[in-house]
């Protein structure tokens, strides 16, 4: 009897031993199934990075070489399209540990600066001398950092040195129960050794939104009292989900023009969820959710109506829609772009104006329809009252500005836009078709000047505009 006992113990044990390795071993495949996915996903907006840099560098060469004005001003604006990608993918790379804002600003920096010109050229101006010489720099340093992105690829990728076998399942299964990182090692010391290379490059002296002048006077438009890290903490775990358990939860300070407690949470299979709080009224700036994503199975209406039902449950149901893109490769997410608006209240009649200069970004996924990404930081900094003058061009007259063989797709409407001078204008947005492609055409509403063309890029990816 005493040996059946003994007997059944020790299958029981067995069983639940078995059941615990397998178990093990699935949630081993299934971290290391995402660490792949995440590594995948890194490697391709590295790569992506890289192609846009490279791209950069060699429109600044052309522009600089070409004859013509036409030709040097599409180069130019070609750059700062690259440019725009450019800070996509260093947005994609989801690299925490190492702070990218100096790559990213230079960057935004050199493009910027670019349509700068660009817009010079098309003005009739003459671009200086010096002008010219400051792109020449930015275009050798702009070469220094497609090598640098490049040789960190290459000692990234020869640096792993893959496990196989038993071996590679201990280590798994260490990995696992220490939530240890994967071996990022490479590319963290790549990257931070760019940063470094980026920091001792001189910023181009200009006027635009990207310039250090500029930058230095981003600060919140409505700043409140300060909050402790703790209450950041609280603001932070209660935004994108407040259901959500954390294995842990670090908090950090940011300096800058602003202040803010950086809270990440991470998850039992490493992935992290990064909240941005302003110090100064406990505003959340930017949320992250870094999870790798599936295949989508959201359609862009649910994701679009998931979006809106967020801002709603935050108080901005009255944002207004003004582009969306699907991002990922394949796409499997969806970025919404909102602006607020505000009253014009001239005649006795209220008319709405759109406040380009104060956006909101909200990021869903398309495999789940969870919200996962958030940036009011636009919205934060440049949302205030305006004292809107009633237009001195009606909307007739701005129309009459218009070239007469170009359709109009919509009504004409008022927004305040931004200028690369970093000024702010009223104008006339008039959406309008020529040849089979959407434009957007700003007419000044005080001086009936034309202000800014843009040209709609619409199909199945979003709806954006270059």
């Amino acid at each position: 009897m005493r040996w059946r006992q003994d007997k059944g113990v020790f299958w029981a044990i067995t069983v639940i031993a078995v059941l615990a390795l397998v178990f093990g071993f699935a949630q081993y495949k299934q971290v290391k199934h995402l660490r792949i996915r995440s590594e995948v996903a890194r490697q391709r907006a590295i790569f992506n990075l890289i192609s846009h840099v490279e791209n950069i560098e060699g429109n600044l060469a052309k522009a600089r070489v070409s004859s013509t004005l036409a030709q040097q001003s599409s180069f130019l604006t070609a750059c700062w399209s690259h440019s725009q990608a450019a800070q996509e993918n260093i947005s994609l790379m989801g690299m925490t540990t190492v702070d990218l804002s100096g790559v990213q600003k230079f960057v935004a920096q050199v493009g910027d600066y670019s349509m700068v010109l660009s817009q010079k050229l098309a003005r009739g101006d003459t671009v200086t001398q010096s002008e010219w010489q400051e792109l020449a720099r930015l275009e050798t340093s702009v070469k220094d950092l497609a090598r640098a992105l490049a040789e960190t690829g290459i000692s990234a990728s020869t640096a792993k040195s893959p496990q196989t076998g038993a071996r590679s399942f201990i280590l798994g299964i260490e990995s696992l129960l220490l939530l240890a990182p994967s071996s990022d090692e490479a590319w963290f010391r790549g990257f931070s050794e760019i940063e470094s290379l980026i920091q001792s490059v001189p910023s181009p002296a200009y006027d635009g939104p990207f310039s250090d002048r500029s930058l230095a006077s981003k600060f919140l438009a409505n700043p409140g009292p300060q909050i402790s890290p703790d209450k950041a903490k609280a603001v932070a775990l209660g935004f994108l989900n407040p259901e959500e358990q954390f294995g842990s939860i670090r908090v950090e300070n940011v300096d800058g023009g602003i202040p803010a407690c950086l809270v990440t949470g991470k998850r039992a299979d490493g992935s992290e969820v990064s909240i941005s709080v302003a110090k100064a009224g406990g505003a959340v700036l930017w949320a992250m959710d870094q999870r790798s994503r599936v295949t989508a199975t959201v359609d862009i209406e649910t994701a679009r109506r998931a979006a809106r039902e967020f801002l709603a449950s935050k108080g901005m149901e009255s944002l207004v829609e003004t582009g969306w893109r699907k991002s990922g490769n394949p796409p499997n997410r969806a970025v919404f772009v909102f602006a607020a608006t505000s009253n014009l209240t001239a005649n006795a009649r209220a008319t709405p104006v759109i406040l380009y200069p104060d956006l909101v970004k909200v990021e869903v996924a398309l495999d789940t329809g969870e919200v996962i990404g958030f940036d009011q930081t636009a919205y934060l900094t440049n949302h205030r009252s305006r004292d809107l003058k009633a237009p001195m061009v009606s909307m007739e007259e701005a129309e009459k500005v218009l070239k007469p063989d170009l359709e109009k797709a919509r009504n004409p409407r008022l927004a305040i836009i931004p200028l690369v001078s970093a000024r702010e204008v009223m104008a006339w947005e008039f959406q309008v078709a020529h040849q089979g492609t959407t434009y957007l055409i700003y007419i000044n509403a005080m001086t009936g000047k034309e202000e800014m063309v843009l040209q709609m890029v619409i199909d199945d990816t979003g709806s954006l505009t270059m």
